[in-house]
């Protein structure tokens, strides 16, 4: 446990004032921002004495959550694997870690911890600039309806599940990225499972099982959805970063 506490504290100090940390808190704020403006500029009715406010927090809730789960996520995770993993390749710095001390899965479990752990902070930013998004279509926009307070406790329970729901696809992503060094490879597979999510993910029948659509499903009308999904994203990923942890302690240096 030592081992691994150190192991983590190196990859923080690796983050410091680096991409893979400032993407924490600029891939929420790109979901949130371009849906307010969304909104700002498109034409709604000029009374909004109808409107519903909670009704209104919802839709804004279920949009940029809509938008986070289904795209900006999955590629999230994928550029910070990559940029994870991407700290040991150059130089061939691998090969230093795997001649220290410490037993070898440490090194790849640090990596898949630190990136749950920016995973956590950026659904932490969505958390805090969702509510603020809100805040500025109440005086940009007031056609849209927004009152009263933002639904706190729906706002946190669906981000802390759809960071639940990405525990597999992280698991996935830290083998992929430390397997291949190239981070085109790292990348282009990402962004090609995140294609092809697009339709699988609408998929009644295969959604609910494809990895880099499971976080999406956890917005589905069924409430028994994203508990079956929840269970499957965290039963993987331990299956995953075992499996991981085996092949990184038979693999050469990288």
């Amino acid at each position: 446990m030592n081992a691994l506490a150190r192991a983590l504290w190196a990859e923080q100090l690796k983050l410091r004032g680096t991409l893979a940390l400032w993407m924490c808190v600029v891939a929420p704020a790109l979901v949130v921002g371009v849906y307010v403006l969304q909104i700002t500029f498109s034409n709604l009715p000029a009374r909004v004495e109808d409107v519903d406010g909670a009704r209104a927090w919802r839709a804004l809730v279920q949009s940029t959550l809509l938008l986070w789960a289904f795209l900006m996520l999955p590629l999230l995770v994928t550029l910070q694997a990559a940029l994870l993993a991407g700290l040991e390749h150059q130089g061939q710095h691998w090969k230093h870690l795997l001649a220290l001390a410490p037993p070898r899965h440490v090194h790849y479990l640090a990596k898949l911890l630190a990136l749950l752990a920016m995973l956590a902070l950026a659904h932490a930013a969505m958390f805090a600039l969702v509510p603020l998004g809100g805040a500025v279509l109440m005086l940009a926009k007031p056609a849209f309806g927004l009152a009263g307070a933002p639904p706190w406790t729906t706002l946190a329970s669906t981000l802390a599940t759809i960071l639940g729901a990405t525990v597999l696809l992280a698991a996935l992503h830290t083998w992929i990225a430390i397997r291949w060094r190239s981070f085109a490879v790292a990348v282009g597979v990402g962004m090609g499972a995140t294609v092809m999510g697009f339709l699988i993910g609408q998929s009644a029948r295969f959604g609910p099982w494809y990895p880099w659509s499971l976080p999406l499903q956890v917005l589905a009308d069924d409430p028994q959805v994203p508990g079956r999904v929840l269970a499957l994203s965290l039963a993987g990923g331990v299956v995953a970063a075992l499996a991981g942890v085996a092949w990184f302690r038979r693999i050469e240096a990288a």
